[in-house]
């Protein structure tokens, strides 16, 4: 059993070893029995995870995530995601707290992506673009296409 050590708005992820036939069934990971999760320990806002999961499974936490699954984008592209997502964020009526609700990850996640810093993850891109009714590409198109995103920028160039 693997114990992990997460704060409120931290994560893991579970994903198959890079050495894994990618067509392996996923009958065969759970013959031995289902990923368990399980609570051993609690101290003020941290909480102790223990997880038993398949061999052919990798549990990391986010900030160890290898190389190859986070590649950081340029500073520019940052910035028109950060000022992408608060446009969208306000038309579709989100808080950082409910997107990150809706799109059932975790705050940091979505704190990450609307402030421009930190670990990005193309899954996260795509769960937050579902939400708010969007193709990922379009998280990444300067704000003020549409009508509605040039009212919204309006508003908030007055703030």
């Amino acid at each position: 059993m693997l114990i992990l050590t997460r704060k409120p708005g931290q994560s893991l992820s579970i994903y198959p070893q890079s050495t894994l036939d990618p067509g392996t069934p996923v009958e065969q990971f759970f013959a031995g029995g289902p990923i368990q999760v399980q609570v051993v320990g609690v101290q003020g806002p941290q909480v102790r995870l223990g997880v038993e999961a398949p061999a052919g499974l990798c549990i990391r936490r986010e900030e160890l995530l290898p190389p190859s699954a986070v590649r950081p984008l340029s500073e520019g592209a940052r910035r028109v995601l950060a000022r992408k997502l608060k446009v969208l964020m306000l038309l579709n009526l989100h808080s950082t707290h409910s997107l990150a609700a809706a799109a059932g990850l975790a705050l940091a996640r979505v704190r990450a992506a609307e402030s421009g810093v930190g670990a990005l993850l193309l899954d996260d891109l795509e769960k937050i673009a579902r939400v708010l009714g969007v193709k990922v590409v379009e998280l990444f198109l300067s704000p003020g296409r549409t009508e509605a995103e040039r009212v919204i920028l309006a508003l908030l160039e007055g703030e």
